[in-house]
């Protein structure tokens, strides 16, 4: 999904954004995966200090997806046809996602065939792919996408809410993540998951139309803004730390994640922006292949990161350590070990 500079509504600077975007959503599943599979977050008791930066910086970097999506319907699609708007999502979103899926389960079968002999279980090809498709389970981070379809579903309601009042609907779902938090791994799709996201793009959908405005204000407001992202990086960081994961309908720790993120979106719009005629042709070039770059990230990830395990094994035992699948079978068929990851893993998106 790639921006053109001749397009209405290009910004360079929120293209800029697109790449550190998909640069810190790499980072989150870069650092967890290496540590899962090298056996450091098990093993290695000092590992919690730097598992506990990473996921502070880049934790619920999806949310920053989200946000951009907002401000891209204001900016380019807002005043077209809803029939044109949700013809380019599903002709830059939705079928892509149904190609990978369709490849990666197709290639993930014999996965599935071996589980199920082992097992006991019958599994059918068109029921996994239906499952896959909905749920985004063929691999962990497309779980994104069906959020992100409900979130484009919604869309009609929240350009209804941009006028009235100013936008004060949109800026109340902006403040909804504060009080309804995502649910973690592995029920990471629900309908709070949804609410959680839902704030960003609320926000985003705002933004669009007030970015000049948004601007001076943080110009005028930089030293308080600092302080506070500083002031929730901190705390985000002491929560990870201590290793704090609140259950039940709000969640302390995500209301400081999406707290810093959103702050964090901003800053670093406003400092693209102060910069904009210098701005580093890396970060242009990720932004235009941002979501290509989301859909097959982890595939790379993970396969770099199964050699580094290998590599370490034979090191230590004179032998490789056995591959693990790819591709994980159904989660209602799994044992939560079939994942690789320990019950505490947050798998930061």
């Amino acid at each position: 999904m790639s921006v053109s500079s001749n397009k209405p509504g290009y910004l360079p600077y929120l293209h800029a954004f697109r790449g550190i975007a998909i640069l810190s959503i790499i980072g989150a599943h870069a650092w967890s995966v290496l540590g899962s599979v090298s056996g450091a977050q098990e093993n290695n008791p000092d590992y919690i200090w730097l598992y506990s930066v990473t996921e502070t910086v880049f934790h619920g970097s999806t949310l920053f997806f989200a946000l951009i999506s907002g401000i891209l319907y204001t900016r380019v699609l807002r005043g077209k046809s809803w029939g044109h708007f949700f013809r380019s999502k599903a002709a830059h979103v939705f079928l892509p996602y149904a190609l990978l899926t369709i490849f990666f389960t197709v290639l993930a079968w014999p996965d599935y065939l071996a589980y199920g002999k082992a097992n006991g279980i019958t599994f059918f090809f068109p029921e996994e792919l239906s499952k896959n498709l909905v749920f985004g389970q063929v691999q962990t981070h497309l779980w994104y996408i069906p959020v992100l379809a409900v979130l484009f579903l919604c869309t009609p309601l929240l350009n209804a809410l941009l006028k009235p009042g100013k936008g004060i609907g949109l800026l109340a779902l902006t403040l909804m993540p504060l009080v309804v938090s995502r649910t973690p791994f592995p029920d990471l799709i629900s309908w709070k998951s949804v609410a959680f996201f839902l704030g960003a793009y609320a926000f985003g959908i705002y933004l669009g139309e007030r970015l000049e405005a948004m601007l001076i204000l943080v110009k005028r407001h930089l030293p308080a803004l600092l302080f506070l992202l500083l002031a929730f990086t901190a705390v985000n960081f002491l929560l990870f730390r201590w290793d704090y994961v609140a259950g039940g309908f709000t969640s302390l720790h995500q209301s400081v994640v999406y707290s810093q993120k959103m702050l964090m979106a901003v800053l670093i719009l406003y400092a693209l922006h102060a910069r904009e005629a210098r701005l580093p042709n890396a970060l242009m070039v990720l932004g235009t292949y941002a979501f290509s770059l989301y859909f097959l990230h982890f595939t790379f990830v993970w396969l770099l990161s199964e050699a580094f395990a290998k590599h370490k094994s034979a090191a230590e035992h004179g032998h490789p350590q056995i591959a693990r699948p790819l591709f994980p079978v159904s989660d209602r068929d799994l044992k939560p070990e079939r994942f690789d990851r320990p019950p505490d893993f947050h798998y930061g998106q």
